[in-house]
C-alpha cells in the first residue's frame, strides 16, 4: 500500500479529525473541524481538504449527509506518524498490577487472570495463548558443570528468554568437553526448537566415524535425557471481554456482532494469530489495523500483540483486541508498561536460581 502524499494542511486536517473521532465516535463535519483545527480555516476550505483526503482513501462519509470518518489507512498514518504511548495514570497502573499476581505459579491459570484484567482495564477483548519453551528456537547453547555428576544446559532463546536446566552429567564431561558441546550445538543446530533439536540428535547423529563424531555422540547421549516434549498438549486459548464489543457502535447490527462471536469462537484461528505473531511480539507491541491482522481481515478491528516470558514454564502470548476507534497511545503504552513488569517481576523471581 502506497504513502499517501499529504500537503501540511492535509496533515493537520486529517490528525484532527482523527483525534475528534477518537474521543466522539461520531463522524466529524466541517464545521466542528474548522472549530478544532489547529490552522484558522473556513468551513469550505475545510471541505475542498476533505474531498483530498477522500481521494486518497483517508476519510469516508457513511452516507451523503455525514460528517467524516478515518479509513484504516487513515489509522495507519496516524499511528506511524503522530502517535505517542502514554504510561499508565496511578488508578491504571495498579489495576494492571494486579494482573502480576501468582505470576510465580501455574502460568496457564496466571495467563487467564490476566487475560482477564487486561480486558477489564485496557477494554475490548483480550486473547492468551501459553506457549511452552518447546516453541523457542535456539539462539546459543552452554552446558556448565556444576558439581561431579550433574551440569546446567543454558538455553538462550528467540524470544530473548535465558533458561537453565540442570541434568545429569553421569560421564563427568570435563568443563572443557561442555564447552565445546556448547559451541557445536550452537553452530550445528539454531534456529531450531529444543524438541526439533533431539530429535535432530537421535536420528541423525548415529553415524559412523567423521570430524566431530566425538561431540555429537556426547549430545546424543544428552539428548536422550531431555524431556520428549514439555509443550505436548496444545495449549488452551483463552478469551476475556468478548461481550464488552457488543456495545460498541461498529457492532449494534446483531448479525455482525453473531459473526465476530462465532469468529472468536474459533480457537485454532486464534491460535494461528498468536502463533504468528510470537516471535516479533517479544521485542515489541505489534498493532495490526484492519486488514493487516489476515485472522480477522472482514472486521474493522485493532489488534495489540505482545509475547511476554514466565521462565521455564515457557510463554504467554496476549493480543488485546478492539474496534479501529481505539485509544492507541493508552492502549499500546500501557501493554508496554505492564510487559516491562512482568520481565522485571520474572527477574526477581529467578535472580536467586541463577548461576553464580
Amino acid at each position: 500500500m502506497s504513502r499517501p502524499n499529504l500537503n501540511a494542511r492535509g496533515e493537520s486536517v486529517l490528525r484532527t479529525l482523527i483525534e475528534t473521532y477518537l474521543e466522539a465516535g461520531e463522524p466529524v463535519g466541517s464545521r466542528l473541524l474548522a472549530k478544532r483545527n489547529p490552522e484558522p480555516l473556513s468551513s469550505a476550505t475545510i471541505r475542498n481538504v476533505l474531498s483530498d483526503l477522500e481521494d486518497e482513501a483517508l476519510v469516508a462519509q457513511p452516507h451523503a449527509s455525514a460528517g467524516r470518518v478515518p479509513t484504516e489507512l487513515a489509522y495507519r498514518y496516524y499511528v506511524d506518524r503522530w502517535l505517542k504511548t502514554l504510561p499508565p495514570d496511578p488508578e491504571v497502573e495498579g489495576r494492571l498490577s494486579a494482573a502480576l499476581d501468582g505470576l510465580e505459579l501455574d502460568p496457564e491459570s496466571w495467563a487467564r487472570q490476566a487475560s482477564r484484567t487486561l480486558a477489564e482495564v485496557m477494554g475490548g477483548v483480550c486473547v492468551a495463548l501459553p506457549l511452552p519453551l518447546a516453541q523457542s528456537r535456539l539462539v546459543r547453547m552452554e552446558f556448565v558443570s556444576v558439581n561431579p555428576g550433574r551440569l546446567v544446559a543454558v538455553w538462550v532463546g528467540s524470544l530473548g528468554e535465558v533458561e537453565h536446566r540442570l541434568m545429569e552429567n553421569p560421564w563427568n564431561h570435563s568443563q572443557t568437553v561442555l564447552t565445546e558441546l556448547g559451541n557445536y550445538a550452537t553452530a550445528h543446530f539454531a534456529g531450531l526448537t529444543l524438541v526439533e533439536m533431539r530429535s535432530r540428535l537421535l536420528e541423525a547423529l548415529r553415524a559412523g566415524a567423521e570430524e566431530g563424531e566425538f561431540l555429537r555422540g556426547r549430545l546424543q547421549e544428552l539428548a536422550a535425557r531431555w524431556p520428549e516434549d514439555p509443550g505436548a498438549a496444545d495449549p488452551r486459548v483463552m478469551v476475556s471481554g468478548l461481550g464488552k464489543l457488543g456495545g460498541l457502535p461498529e457492532f449494534e447490527d446483531v448479525s455482525r456482532f453473531r459473526a465476530l462471536v462465532a469468529a472468536f469462537e474459533e480457537h485454532g484461528r486464534l491460535a494461528h494469530l498468536l502463533n504468528a505473531f510470537t516471535d516479533r511480539a517479544s521485542e515489541d507491541v505489534q498493532l495490526l489495523l484492519g486488514t493487516e491482522n489476515p485472522y480477522f481481515e472482514a472486521w474493522p478491528l485493532a489488534t495489540a500483540v505482545r509475547t511476554v516470558a514466565l521462565g521455564p514454564s515457557g510463554f504467554v502470548t496476549f493480543a488485546l483486541v478492539g474496534p479501529l476507534r481505539m485509544d492507541y497511545g493508552r492502549v499500546l503504552g500501557g501493554l508496554r508498561w505492564w510487559s516491562r513488569q512482568v520481565q522485571c517481576r520474572r527477574e526477581r523471581t529467578l535472580r536467586p536460581q541463577s548461576l553464580p
